[in-house]
């Protein structure tokens, strides 16, 4: 039975995202590891694109003021 089962689903092992698209060309820097010049432009960018409640901006603000920047 766990053979059928294994068979009906797909295998996607080393399956890599062509060049061209969007997640294989761009990576998200962690917020931890950006400067304060960084984290001040990724704010602006999200400010503009009116996405302040998001989550990502949330820990992008608290980084910043870690940083005390």
């Amino acid at each position: 039975m766990s053979d059928e089962i294994q068979a009906a689903q797909p295998v996607n092992e080393g399956a890599v995202a062509p060049e061209g698209t969007k997640a294989a060309a761009h990576k998200t820097k962690k917020i931890n590891r950006m400067s304060a010049a960084d984290l001040s432009s990724k704010i602006e960018e999200i400010e503009k694109g009116n996405l302040a409640g998001s989550t990502y901006y949330k820990h992008l603000l608290q980084r910043k003021r870690e940083l005390g920047a």
